[in-house]
């Protein structure tokens, strides 16, 4: 790409006079930054490191020192907004499939993409981590995104996820707990399905998008609503082999139906929330505030519960922290 024409997308203003007029690619991570590439600097700290790799051209709201004259140096209003131009210049010249979705409609997308007879590329949430792959996407390629103001910006001609697949009559619903379910679908029978009620249709449209070609088996690592059975000692057990359990959540959009589900849903058992932040949508009394995973165990231990719904931490993290504490444990 020239620079010239850089510099009429983004509405640049060139420092200095280069002797280069061209770039290959655009990164917005120094240490991935080869010979030839743009680097778009929102750490002014790393500038040197994509100059060293050999950055032809960087791009800065502020007024860098032009540690080499040779390459283009290029002052912009808004770092935010030029990596939007940007990015909406490659892909206007694209005729492309996009969407939006909700978020854990997506995070089933993230799963099964592969599975697509087109590819599917997923605009991640930091927009700038696009230029990763964003020389991969090609005509006919299918884009999805989770933020529908992005994607407005950055490809305005999309549609609504949820549109495509309207008629989700489920029949035969058997929900055997919280996080599993049993149920007929278009004459397929789905027996004791790892996700909950509450995430079916996201599910079913995802399964209508890909033609049901599913591994089910993936849904493992679909944590919405999936549990971390825990034994009388706090220590992690199998699926189903406690009463007692908690559910991680730190996407904010789903704290509220995730509540009101378990709620309605988990109404005979004794249900604790705990969080790392005040919530609105939860009374005061009803939370347990904590800054860090450390304290988890010992509000635990002095706490009568079946479930724990644990506000502001992934299952990943927490998964992590009763592992590691079981780790220590046995060293003693």
């Amino acid at each position: 790409m020239q620079i010239s024409s850089i510099l009429d997308i983004i509405d640049g203003e060139l420092l200095n006079s280069p002797s280069i007029s061209f770039i290959y690619s655009i990164k917005t991570n120094a240490n991935k930054v080869k010979e030839g590439d743009l680097f778009i600097a929102k750490d002014i700290n790393s500038v040197e490191i994509a100059v060293k790799n050999g950055a032809f051209a960087i791009i800065s709201e502020i007024n860098f020192p032009i540690i080499d004259n040779e390459i283009a140096w290029i002052k912009v209003k808004d770092i935010e907004i030029s990596i939007i131009k940007l990015v909406r210049y490659k892909l206007s010249i694209l005729n492309l499939d996009a969407y939006f979705c909700d978020k854990v409609a997506f995070q089933l997308l993230k799963l099964y993409s592969v599975n697509f007879s087109k590819t599917i590329k997923l605009i991640p949430n930091k927009l700038e981590n696009i230029f990763k792959n964003i020389d991969e996407i090609e005509n006919c390629n299918v884009i999805i995104s989770s933020n529908q103001d992005t994607l407005n910006k950055i490809y305005p001609n999309n549609r609504n996820f949820n549109d495509i697949s309207t008629n989700l009559v489920i029949e035969n619903l058997i929900e055997h707990s919280l996080f599993e379910t049993s149920f007929s679908y278009k004459g397929v029978y789905f027996s004791k399905l790892k996700i909950s009620s509450l995430y079916l249709a996201q599910f079913l449209r995802v399964y209508n998008f890909l033609d049901g070609n599913l591994d089910l088996g993936k849904l493992k690592s679909f944590y919405n609503l999936k549990p971390l059975f825990i034994d009388r000692n706090l220590n992690l057990i199998e699926f189903g082999k406690s009463d007692k359990f908690i559910i991680c959540q730190d996407i904010k959009s789903l704290y509220d139906n995730e509540i009101l589900y378990i709620k309605i849903k988990y109404k005979y058992a004794k249900t604790i929330f705990i969080t790392s932040e005040y919530i609105e949508y939860l009374k005061k009394d009803e939370q347990i505030l904590i800054k860090e995973l450390d304290e988890l165990k010992p509000i635990l231990r002095k706490s009568k519960f079946n479930a724990v719904y644990l506000i502001g931490f992934n299952y990943n993290q927490v998964q992590e922290y009763f592992l590691q504490s079981e780790k220590t444990l046995t060293l003693f």
